[in-house]
């Protein structure tokens, strides 16, 4: 499985493509795929890291779940 930092990684490298695409006025099939691939990737990114967020308050006690989410 991927880390977040190695999507992190791979996230800056397709924007970093989109950006040069978009300067070289590529096709719109290419410059639609390069953004496919950045938002999937992001999404990708944020669902781990919301996952891991998630299991960390699986682990405290339901009480201390409520006082912490509503800060």
């Amino acid at each position: 499985m991927a880390t977040v930092e190695k999507l992190q990684e791979h996230l800056k490298k397709a924007q970093s493509n989109l950006e040069e695409a978009a300067k070289k006025n590529s096709d719109a099939a290419e410059i639609r795929k390069l953004k496919k691939k950045t938002k999937r990737l992001a999404r990708k990114a944020s669902k781990i890291t919301a996952t891991e967020k998630m299991a960390e308050l699986k682990k405290k006690k339901k009480k201390d779940r409520k006082e912490s989410s509503s800060e």
